[in-house]
């Protein structure tokens, strides 16, 4: 039984390490956040607020590049960030600001990408100004409490027409 147990666990964990040796990679850049059209807190300071929105997006975009072959890198280079929904200040004794979700306000990434191989070798690249105006219709968006779900459909949409085709 004990034998058992411990092949098990070894399978597992070959299974497991397989897995993420053979993933590809994402760098992420984010070229004078401060002048990003709109990555705005509701309320608390906008450094920190830039830095969870930054951290909760690159780790999104290293799990995509994750199904990426073996080696081969993804480096995003983003210049303008534009969050769904727009804040709305309030005046006075409470100062509640808060997010407002409209279609008015729909999510926009600018950003110049590459992709390497293993040997550094460009597979693609290219500058992109992608939107979605149509965000609070997809069916993805309604089922989420994650609150960058706008953006990360956004770059999923784009990754899969762009990147995974051509990997």
């Amino acid at each position: 039984m004990k034998k058992l147990i411990t092949l098990i666990i070894t399978t597992l964990s070959l299974s497991v390490f397989s897995t993420y040796s053979n993933a590809g990679t994402a760098e992420t850049e984010w070229v004078e956040p401060e002048k990003f059209v709109d990555v705005r807190p509701a309320n608390g300071s906008r450094a920190k607020f830039r830095e969870t929105t930054f951290n909760q997006l690159e780790k999104h975009f290293q799990k995509r590049a994750a199904e990426l072959p073996e080696d081969q890198l993804l480096k995003l280079t983003f210049t303008d960030v534009d969050l769904a929904g727009d804040v709305k200040y309030m005046v006075g004794p409470s100062n509640n600001n808060y997010r407002v979700i409209e279609d008015l306000y729909f999510p926009r990434l600018k950003f110049k990408y590459e992709l390497l191989d293993a040997d550094k070798n460009v597979l693609k690249s290219g500058e992109e100004n992608i939107k979605d105006m149509n965000f609070m219709n997809g069916v993805r968006s309604s089922r989420s409490n994650d609150p960058y779900i706008y953006e990360k459909n956004l770059f999923d949409d784009w990754f899969y027409k762009i990147i995974k085709p051509k990997a």
